[in-house]
């Protein structure tokens, strides 16, 4: 009897020891909990402890699953964010140009000017056409200009342009010859993009309609 009584002793003093254990992962002051731990469970019955190890095991394993959850949740909820802030950085640079193509805001910076004057006298005088101009501008928006003005008048991604006689209609308003265009943006993109062999400028040229093309630090374009 007295060796039955060591050996369930001995039982519930190693119950009690993976008690502890478990207990010690899931709470902090291990010491503390422990002593509290010797105080309760000390007279109970080797089953009753059998089960109180299970439910540690079961009550870990849950709290692991729990952990692996939250930290997937800030893991998605971080790429979000990062997203989110890419999105809205995209969103404010589009609406920054978009405001710049419509005429919304003033704009200074380097880039070219362009000044095209017309051999009007003469036996064949030359006219800059239409197409002549659409051109010209086309070829300064694909080489990086950011905003263009024609004599002053700011043009936008809307603005029509097209010779009416002697003149020139910019949208509802209407000017004359000699046309001088300030575009903002790459000075050297544009330059470049002017002077390609058998461009726009070679164009003109062989028409006998003179454009000097001028490099400026500053150009200041508003409505």
């Amino acid at each position: 009897m007295k060796r039955t009584g060591r050996s369930s002793s001995q039982s519930t003093a190693l119950i009690f020891a993976l008690i502890s254990f478990f207990v010690g992962l899931l709470l902090p002051g291990q010491a503390r909990v422990v002593r509290e731990m010797k105080q309760t469970y000390q007279n109970e019955d080797p089953k009753d402890l059998i089960r109180v190890i299970k439910d540690l095991q079961q009550r870990k394993q849950d709290l692991l699953v729990e952990e692996t959850d939250v930290s997937q949740k800030v893991t998605q909820y971080l790429r979000s964010s990062d997203d989110t802030a890419a999105q809205v950085s995209q969103l404010q640079h589009e609406a920054a140009v978009l405001r710049q193509r419509t005429g919304a805001v003033p704009l200074a910076g380097p880039g070219i000017r362009i000044t095209i004057r017309e051999q009007s006298s003469g036996v064949s005088p030359s006219m800059l056409a239409d197409d002549d101009l659409l051109l010209l501008l086309n070829d300064l928006w694909a080489s990086g200009a950011e905003v263009i003005s024609l004599n002053g008048i700011r043009l936008t991604d809307s603005s029509s342009v097209y010779r009416a006689g002697l003149n020139v209609r910019v949208g509802g308003k209407v000017t004359q010859m000699p046309l001088v265009i300030n575009a903002i943006g790459d000075t050297e993109n544009m330059a470049k993009g002017l002077q390609i062999p058998g461009g726009v400028l070679d164009l003109l040229n062989l028409r006998r309609i003179g454009a000097i093309v001028q490099k400026v630090n500053l150009l200041r374009i508003s409505d």
